[in-house]
């Protein structure tokens, strides 16, 4: 088994990590996609999905040549499902953050989300003692900047920081960057292309990285 070594801080992807809101995100993906006339089942996109979303929807046959246009409508998307609802915590969290934040780690989230709403949930779920507002970075940034400037908040080396996500691009993203990444799928049908990303770490619960 691999351990972590060096690592000072760990930075978590939101969505499909720390909230179960894919389901919810693909209903809204799905609905954007049907209103250009393209038919995705959920499962489809669950297994699928990618970013930046806008790679995504050009994959599946939608014209992204309106890049805000096509926003709009994935904003009304998400709108609809994810923000009209408290999303669920996955049961292995809570334990996870108490005992990381116990080892002195520093945490942090980076996500495609808008900032100011994964702040908003942060609250919601009572997390501000383990991501302080300076911690969280979102947007349409690229999610390797992001991660470039928190190493350079937590004055830590590349090599110090583990970026945990569920998506290929969150395995791509921190080695860009010189960073260490760790994969977790919470849907089985995820987890290969995950594992052909060649991560770090792979992770069937968070609590796994309690083990390493």
């Amino acid at each position: 088994m691999q351990y972590l070594s060096n690592i000072k801080a760990i930075v978590f992807d939101w969505d499909g990590v720390i909230v179960d809101s894919m389901p919810a995100i693909a209903r809204g993906i799905q609905e954007t996609a049907a209103s250009y006339d393209i038919q995705i089942s959920i499962d489809e996109i669950l297994s699928t999905y990618f970013q930046p979303k806008e790679a995504f929807y050009k994959s599946i046959g939608v014209d992204t040549s309106d890049i805000t246009e096509l926003f709009e409508r994935h904003n009304d998307g998400d709108n609809k499902y994810v923000f009209n609802e408290r999303l669920p915590l996955f049961n292995d969290v809570v334990p996870t953050l108490f005992r990381l934040a116990e080892k002195q780690f520093r945490l942090g989230i980076v996500t495609g989300r808008k900032q100011a709403n994964i702040q908003s949930e942060v609250a919601e779920h009572e997390f501000q003692q383990y991501f302080p507002s300076e911690h969280i970075l979102g947007g349409e940034d690229l999610k390797e900047d992001n991660i470039a400037t928190l190493i350079r908040r937590f004055e830590i080396a590349p090599h110090e920081l583990l970026f945990v996500g569920d998506l290929p691009s969150d395995i791509t993203a921190p080695k860009k960057v010189g960073a260490k990444s760790a994969g977790i799928s919470r849907h089985e049908s995820g987890k290969a292309r995950l594992k052909a990303e060649n991560p770090d770490y792979f992770l069937d619960s968070l609590l796994d990285l309690l083990k390493i």
